[in-house]
């Protein structure tokens, strides 16, 4: 019987409210997520299990999510993992406009969880394609 699940996402959230939202609508969509608040706790989880997606926040407290899109695309095992960035503002433009050469999308909240969701789907599909799940 083949596994139901869609996929596995690493969530970085802080407010836990919202990262209670994302576990539930991910969940109900067929994906096995872990939600953390913490970057560091991020990299814990990192190198015990890879994710096939990591959503969080441009600007987080605890870290400045446009340095760990640089991080996470500098480094060999992370490199291929596709990033979606949820955010309350947009960036500054040269922010922006060094994701989007990174080819990392944003999603700004508050958001639509049909737009969300396929989002998600999107950036999850070519990767599930490439290595035949």
């Amino acid at each position: 019987m083949k596994d139901l699940c869609r996929g596995y996402i690493l969530v970085v959230e802080e407010d836990h409210d919202l990262g209670r939202l994302f576990e539930a609508v991910l969940t109900i969509d067929g994906y096995h997520v872990t939600v953390t608040h913490h970057i560091y706790e991020a990299h814990r989880i990192l190198s015990q299990r890879e994710p096939d997606l990591i959503i969080f926040d441009w600007s987080l407290h605890n870290a400045a999510g446009y340095v760990w899109v640089d991080e996470l695309r500098t480094t060999a095992h992370t490199a291929h993992i596709p990033i979606l960035l949820v955010c309350g503002m947009q960036p500054p433009r040269s922010i922006y406009e060094m994701l989007a050469s990174a080819g990392v999308p944003i999603i700004e909240k508050p958001f639509d969880l049909i737009a969300f969701n396929r989002c998600v789907a999107a950036l999850i599909q070519p990767r599930a394609r490439a290595i035949g799940a």
